[in-house]
């Protein structure tokens, strides 16, 4: 009897998938490579030897991969991506970076000029970090699996349609504008020096950059713009694709040309969800092709971003550039052994809470000239950079390990899982016919979950806050409310 029990309880958790809007369970194949590693590194503390560390983190990895592989082959299935972006957040943010340093002649080894004065990471820091991705990793499926009722809000936002009046049309290409209009303003309307702007990128041009001002916040809705049109070009069956590409293309150029992979990231990812769940049907080799085209157009963009943005644009083909070819790591991993050697060996935990700063971070500093920074970056980034001009971020994992330790690790990863639940709800209930706009919040909200990998910021979020305000501008409530309320797309087998 317990035995049928078992086999009924096996097959319910290998029978559940992305249903009537509620997203993909996780199965048991996956709590077992989530938990595993746990275990993995915490035997890490029984060696003291560099090479037993990096067969630990390359067995660790492979475990990574193998849950990737399985996450993404429900992806094609359910047409979710919450799953997929939490484990791939965690490969490329960290494992990546874990795996070039165990991988190292000697392992472990600190770069040149590092500040760090040793040549490899303590060991305890290594255990340490490998311990904090792990349980990082499984507390995100922790959260992923807590199904709380969100029915008030995702009814909010499932009851807003695109509009098609003109006064909506003339917002959106306003939102197009807007990511141009501070450089025209900033630069006088001279071309010259705008289109100069853009080529140099990072590269130390003589030409002053736009300080961060009302100019800038108002260039955060031609990400919306940019994403926006993206998305009708891949909708539009006629001759108007080519419009709505060129407006996505204007809009999205004078954004990406800094180097900043994360705005692509807002920018490019709606795009990839369309094209993965936007066209009804099942999957053929050539909605196949189109899905893997626009991931490797995203991916190429954003290697072109790291290699050219500290030589300028105008190197393309005149330089090649060590970057182009090679895949960049993040550093994600060597940036939290830099969290842990600084807290609280040379700090004690800030017990610094994250949320005052995400209702602050919208008063001017013209309001409130004093207004505070969060203590763990400013301490962070001034130990790391040592008065060099540029800043740095001490990972997801290492902002809540300065602050509360094991415990801040357990929760952002906890929160984290919890916010790709309510993005896959909503990805499985928007109706990407009829509620275009509505389409790219959610990619924007995945961009934020994302971009939440590297630091836990009130800045990316402010992009998914200002694509809110965008998209209530753009669409309207329908006449019969109740048509579009937690009904998810129709997708045939």
């Amino acid at each position: 009897m317990i035995h049928a029990a078992y086999r009924k309880t096996i097959a319910r958790w290998r029978s559940q998938g992305a249903t009537e809007g509620t997203p993909p369970a996780v199965t048991i194949v996956q709590w077992l490579l989530v938990t595993a590693p746990v275990l993995l590194a915490l035997t890490s503390y029984e060696f003291q030897s560099y090479a037993v560390l990096a067969f630990i983190t390359q067995a660790l990895v492979v475990l990574n991969v193998l849950l990737l592989i399985i996450v993404t082959r429900e992806v094609l299935k359910t047409r979710t991506i919450g799953k997929f972006c939490l484990i791939g957040g965690t490969f490329i943010f960290y494992w990546l970076d874990a795996l070039a340093l165990s991988s190292m002649k000697d392992p472990f080894s600190i770069a040149e000029g590092f500040p760090i004065n040793a040549t490899q990471f303590d060991q305890e820091m290594i255990q340490q970090a490998l311990v904090y991705v792990s349980v990082f990793q499984l507390l995100l499926f922790v959260g992923y699996s807590i199904r709380p009722r969100f029915d008030r809000p995702i009814r909010f936002f499932t009851s807003r349609i695109d509009s098609l009046s003109l006064d909506r049309t003339l917002i959106a290409m306003l939102l197009v504008a807007s990511s141009v209009m501070p450089l025209l303003i900033y630069y006088d309307f001279d071309g010259a020096k705008i289109i100069t702007a853009l080529l140099t990128s990072r590269s130390g041009s003589e030409l002053e950059s736009p300080e961060p001002g009302l100019a800038s916040h108002i260039a955060v809705f031609g990400i919306y713009g940019a994403s926006l049109f993206f998305v009708y070009a891949l909708k539009a069956k006629t001759w108007q694709r080519f419009w709505w590409l060129l407006l996505g293309v204007l809009a999205a150029l004078p954004l990406i040309s800094g180097g900043a992979r994360h705005i692509w990231l807002y920018i490019s990812l709606p795009s990839l969800l369309i094209v993965l769940r936007g066209f009804k049907g099942s999957f053929t080799t050539s909605r196949l092709l189109a899905l893997v085209s626009v991931a490797l157009l995203i991916l190429i963009v954003a290697q072109l971003q790291i290699a050219y943005r500290a030589v300028g644009w105008q190197e393309i083909g005149n330089e090649k550039t060590q970057e182009l070819s090679t895949l960049n790591t993040n550093g994600q991993f060597t940036a939290l052994l830099f969290a842990e050697y600084l807290v609280p060996n040379e700090h004690p935990y800030f017990l610094e809470p994250v949320e005052p700063y995400f209702v602050i971070h919208w008063i001017p500093r013209q309001v409130w000239p004093t207004k505070p920074i969060m203590q763990t970056w400013t301490y962070y980034n001034d130990r790391y950079v040592e008065g060099a001009a540029f800043n740095v971020t001490p990972s997801v994992i290492g902002q809540f390990h300065m602050s509360w330790g094991l415990g801040g690790v357990a929760f952002i990863g906890l929160w984290l899982g919890l916010l790709t639940l309510f993005a896959d709800r909503l990805l499985l209930l928007v109706n990407s016919d009829r509620q275009r706009a509505m389409f790219v919040v959610v990619g924007m909200f995945y961009a934020f979950i994302i971009s939440s990998f590297r630091f836990y910021s009130p800045i990316y979020f402010s992009y998914f806050l200002f694509g809110v305000i965008a998209m209530l501008l753009l669409t309207r409530h329908p006449l019969a409310r109740g048509a579009l309320l937690l009904k998810p797309q129709q997708l045939p087998a």
